[in-house]
């Protein structure tokens, strides 16, 4: 993954954070969905042993929930087309509505406890 410029990053102690957190996101999944072999997207159940068609996805919104930007089950992993199929959906209205991310999911049940817990 490249960083470029301008992005939300102010130097490389975020960008590191940011890369930790999203590593951490992918191991989780790995562990409870791909069974310690593959990536799998929580929508579509796409599996894939590499992470470049996958995204990492915040469950509560990056900007709005700081304390939370950085929290590994925060963080969910869909595919390409799930992920812009979500945005494209609710828009800007996701970003202070966590529970629309559980709607789109099918009540995916991990999502929704950890709502729940925070």
């Amino acid at each position: 993954m490249k960083f470029k410029k301008g992005n939300r990053w102010r130097g490389s102690k975020g960008e590191l954070r940011y890369k930790t957190w999203r590593r951490n996101v992918f191991q989780l999944n790995k562990g409870r969905y791909g069974l310690g072999r593959d990536y799998v997207c929580v929508k579509c159940n796409k599996k894939r042993k590499t992470t470049r068609v996958l995204h990492a996805h915040h469950i509560y919104s990056w900007n709005k929930y700081p304390k939370l930007r950085y929290e590994k089950k925060n963080g969910v992993v869909m595919c390409i087309k799930c992920h812009n199929g979500f945005h494209r959906k609710y828009k800007f209205d996701a970003l202070d509505k966590p529970n629309l991310l559980v709607e789109y999911l099918n009540d995916n049940q991990l999502v929704k406890n950890f709502i729940k817990e925070n």
